[in-house]
């Protein structure tokens, strides 16, 4: 049977490093200083390599290199960061955490919770359940729904009245008020944090149940030893 209970109180870039591989061909300081020692050498004596061109050459190979020194030093500092948020986020593994996301998952032994919140009262309030595949598996109408934050708990049933497998599936919640506008509906789920991993430059946190959050959208955390 699918549950709905109020919450008396809401606890509630990857930067795609341009790891610029330098190529074999990419020109350094050395090189490009022995060719223009090598053009002055070489140059016709009745036609000698105009001054302002030269200088224009230097001015461009300086700008260039500055630029890649620049790269360089952003990309020890995005390191840097990345390295540290990632070791912050090690503190996590083992705290239970509550995090903005819509992700919920169904074992054996049940499925888990999500809240959600309305700043408005609703007129009609939808929660639509998605499979991994991103379709919709099942509606269940709430009905009005005063605003405030609640917590919604699935059966694990299709719209048939079937129940699917084992899975995580997500929750997204349709709101309408008594003029038929949308309202914005917001979502919060909660778990146990098992590891931490960095992907595209975001710190992400698994859960135990395998679900995962990223790191910028925890909301709170709450001590095993609490």
């Amino acid at each position: 049977m699918t549950t709905i209970s109020s919450l008396y109180s809401a606890t509630s870039t990857s930067s795609s490093s341009s790891s610029g591989s330098s190529s074999g061909t990419t020109l350094d300081s050395d090189a490009f200083l022995q060719l223009l020692i090598a053009e002055l050498q070489n140059q016709d004596p009745t036609n000698p390599t105009d001054s302002t061109e030269m200088i224009n050459q230097i001015a461009s190979f300086s700008t260039v290199e500055q630029l890649s020194a620049l790269n360089d030093t952003a990309t020890s500092i995005y390191d840097s960061l990345t390295a540290m948020s990632l070791n912050s986020a090690v503190s996590f593994i083992g705290q239970s955490v509550l995090a903005e996301g819509d992700d919920i998952s169904k074992t054996s032994d049940g499925t888990t919770a999500v809240s959600f919140t309305l700043e408005s009262d609703a007129e009609s309030l939808t929660a639509h359940v998605y499979n991994s595949s991103g379709t919709i598996i099942n509606s269940i109408s709430l009905g009005a729904t005063d605003s405030g934050t609640y917590t919604f708990t699935w059966d694990g049933t299709n719209y048939t009245g079937a129940e699917v497998a084992n899975d995580t599936y997500s929750v997204v919640f349709e709101a309408y008020d008594e003029d038929g506008d949308s309202l914005e509906v917001s979502t919060m789920v909660a778990g146990t944090v098992s590891g931490v991993s960095v992907e595209n430059g975001v710190t992400v946190l698994t859960l135990s149940d395998g679900r995962t959050v990223n790191l910028e959208d925890v909301y709170s955390v709450v001590s095993s030893d609490a």
